[in-house]
């Protein structure tokens, strides 16, 4: 049954929408302030139980960022261990009233310390002052988050989706090898390596090579020791919660733990005149180191280019984070709102001297593991840290640098990727598979920054692969009456297919054809048809022929090599179930394709279409009543069709009168007939349409541009 009502253009569709936009304008801008504060939806049912689980949760959280900010800050970025605790209160404190997650928790992470710091050292250089690699920090917080704002505010948080899992998999578990080996110094304290500027394998060769005789005694005890310590608090309270869960806290808190017990004994060295070992020293009390963003141009031209890093970095971390444990415990997260909490974080805690903020895998993991119930978790973790900064800085003083580098190791290690699930990648679709290896390897070999835009563009290169050249099929009807794919049938239900009427050809692509593959549609059509049927079109001498025209010899080279006989071709049944969208180069390549087969065939030869989106059916319905495609090359010099063609886009635009839209409106109507809601109706319609002998076409002269056919001269 072919389709009944001619859909509104494009234009049409426009005005109507915006219309309703404009109608719907108040409502849908209160709604929309509404859906950026997602704490004013659950907060009035805010209860005791939730308050209970939510401040055991920001607890444990506390005693985890206190060590984790300082580390990250002083190990990874490079900078005063302070900034990471301002990030960190910050973040938890803005996270909590404009979240979708109740399990998220935000601040310094260890891969977005890490490219921090190397883009500080690429940007500014080794001998650049603390005061300028804070600031730059800080700047970069600001205009990182000023784009996020962006992106959330105008719902463009679609962009993350164009970076596929398996890659986000392969920069993190490249970035936890780059920040393990990164750690091997100052772990056993050996002084002289740049672990700054170096790739990762120059920084374990270096290592490896003055660890003999360059490692500091104290500096190797307190590292090892308290690696071997924070491993084994973890595993052993791992499996004695089996039987007692609430033993799951002491391993939750066994960063804290291995902290306290080693500040205590680097408390007993305090009378000596020379540590033996290095330790963190002053970390300022209180509030005392906050600054703000340089937002000046000579500074801002240094921050730039560093931006697009940093940006796709803490946005895929944090978006990846959130839909996780969303998809975990059950509840639907908003990326776009995401985005904005992010941006705001970002923007509102550059002017507390915070550093770039994203979601935490490490912490959300133990935050969702602890009972929270509610975003507000985060607001007791905040407040947690402000105290801490009033009260125990001075205790911090202490800290051996080696157990920070412990600290780090440990908490990056559980960031590996599963190997059992890399092994299910490669076997469901191994580009995914070599887009986590080339981010693997090139982490090692390079900075995450570049590791990131290599991984990136495979991405889209395999995206674009995938657009431009789509899987097309010559569809076969099979004897339970399905229309499929031979090449994935068994080999004996292929010898039970068949073709259906002679001279039709039933063809499907699964993909919008649009600019980057409508070529590729064209060639494969003519390639099929030539396989498949008989040429019948007008026979011309050598010297009539365009030099590009070798298909009557193809033809016939064919037939000699004693191939069955073919028919001629009557007709041609489009699938267009798997596509979504036609554009204009699309609508060409369609027009195009019709001209070629009506040299090939001698006559006209009628496209059936089946499944058409109603979104684009106004554009194919033209199809049909256009008499070449040359009638609407949008090309520029293109010559002017003198001939009958009442869709071109020309003649369209200026109709003006009733009856002339009626006219069009009318015509387009006609053409309905050759759209269909299944493949047998198309195929029973094409069938009875060509069964009468067509009476062949004249092809305009300006169409005798298709290289690859023989041009008809019958007369119409």
């Amino acid at each position: 049954m072919p389709y009944e009502e001619v859909p509104e253009s494009q234009f049409e569709s426009i005005k109507r929408s915006a219309k309703e936009a404009v109608q719907d304008l108040p409502k849908a801008s209160v709604r929309y302030a509404k859906s950026l504060f997602p704490i004013v939806h659950w907060m009035p049912r805010y209860n005791l139980q939730w308050f209970i689980g939510d401040f055991i949760a920001g607890f444990t959280i506390a005693l985890i960022l206190f060590p984790q900010a300082i580390s990250y800050a002083t190990k990874l970025a490079g900078l005063p261990a302070e900034y990471g605790l301002y990030t960190g209160f910050v973040g938890c404190l803005l996270y909590s009233v404009f979240a979708t997650s109740k399990d998220v928790t935000i601040g310094l992470t260890a891969v977005l310390a890490l490219v921090l710091g190397q883009s500080i050292n690429s940007n500014l250089g080794s001998k650049a002052t603390t005061a300028e690699k804070v600031t730059f920090g800080i700047t970069m917080s600001f205009w990182v988050g000023i784009i996020q704002l962006f992106i959330g505010l105008f719902r463009l948080g679609v962009v993350v989706d164009f970076v596929p899992i398996p890659v986000i998999a392969g920069f993190t578990s490249g970035a936890c090898i780059q920040i393990q080996i990164q750690q091997l110094p100052g772990l056993f304290g050996v002084k002289g390596i740049n672990t700054n500027e170096n790739p990762p394998y120059q920084i374990l060769y270096d290592f490896l090579s003055s660890v003999g005789t360059g490692a500091s005694k104290y500096d190797a005890i307190f590292g090892v020791t308290a690696l071997f310590f924070l491993f084994s608090i973890k595993y052993i309270f791992q499996h004695l919660a089996k039987t007692r869960p609430v033993l799951r806290f002491v391993g939750y808190m066994r960063n804290a733990i291995v902290l306290i017990v080693y500040i205590g004994v680097s408390y007993a060295f305090r009378d000596r005149k020379d540590m033996p070992f290095s330790i963190v020293k002053t970390i300022p009390k209180g509030l005392s180191g906050i600054r703000g963003p340089d937002l000046s141009g000579s500074f801002t031209s240094k921050i730039l280019p560093a931006v697009p890093s940093i940006f796709i970095i803490s946005l895929l971390e944090h978006i990846a984070v959130v839909k996780m444990y969303g998809r975990q415990n059950g509840y639907t997260v908003n990326p776009n709102q995401e985005t904005i909490a992010l941006g705001l974080t970002n923007v509102i805690g550059s002017f507390i001297g915070a550093l770039p903020s994203t979601g935490s895998f490490s912490r959300s993991a133990i935050k969702s593991s602890s009972g929270v119930r509610t975003p507000f978790g985060t607001f007791y973790t905040g407040v947690l840290v402000i105290i801490g900064l009033f009260t125990i800085t001075d205790v911090l003083y202490y800290i051996p640098s080696a157990v920070l580098s412990a600290i780090v190791m440990a908490a990056i290690f559980e960031l590996f990727v599963n190997f059992k699930i890399l092994k299910n990648v490669f076997e469901v679709e191994i580009l995914d598979g070599l887009g986590f290896m080339i981010a693997l390897v090139v982490c090692f070999v390079s900075t995450i920054e570049n590791s990131l835009y290599a991984s990136v563009g495979w991405s889209v290169l395999v995206l674009l692969a995938r657009i431009a050249r789509p899987k097309i099929k010559v569809l076969n009807r099979n004897q339970a009456g399905h229309w499929v794919d031979p090449l994935l049938e068994r080999s004996k239900a292929v010898e039970a297919l068949h073709q259906g009427p002679e001279g039709i050809l039933v063809f499907k692509i699964e993909e919008s054809l649009t600019y980057p593959n409508s070529g590729f549609f064209a060639e494969r059509l003519k390639e099929t048809i030539l396989t498949k049927f008989k040429y019948t079109g007008t026979h011309k001498a050598a010297s009539d022929k365009m030099w590009s025209d070798d298909t009557q010899e193809r033809a016939l080279a064919r037939e000699k090599l004693g191939l069955e006989t073919l028919p001629p071709l009557r007709a041609v049944v489009l699938d267009f179930s798997s596509v979504n969208y036609v554009d204009y180069t699309g609508l060409q390549a369609l027009l195009d394709s019709k001209d070629d087969l009506a040299r090939f065939a001698g006559k006209a030869v009628q496209f059936h279409f089946v499944n058409v989106h109603r979104g684009y059916l106004s554009t194919v319905l033209r199809v049909p009543g256009v008499a070449t495609g040359a009638s609407i090359d949008a090309t520029p010099s293109a010559p002017a069709h003198q001939g009958k063609a009442f869709a071109s886009l020309a003649k369209h635009f200026k109709t003006n009168t009733a009856v002339d839209v009626k006219s069009l409106s009318d015509r387009l109507a006609d053409n309905l007939q050759y759209f269909h809601y299944t493949i047998d109706d198309a195929v029973a319609a094409a069938d009875a349409e060509s069964q009468p002998q067509v009476e062949q076409i004249t092809i305009n002269s300006h169409a005798e541009t298709s290289a690859g056919y023989l041009v008809a001269t019958s007369k119409e």
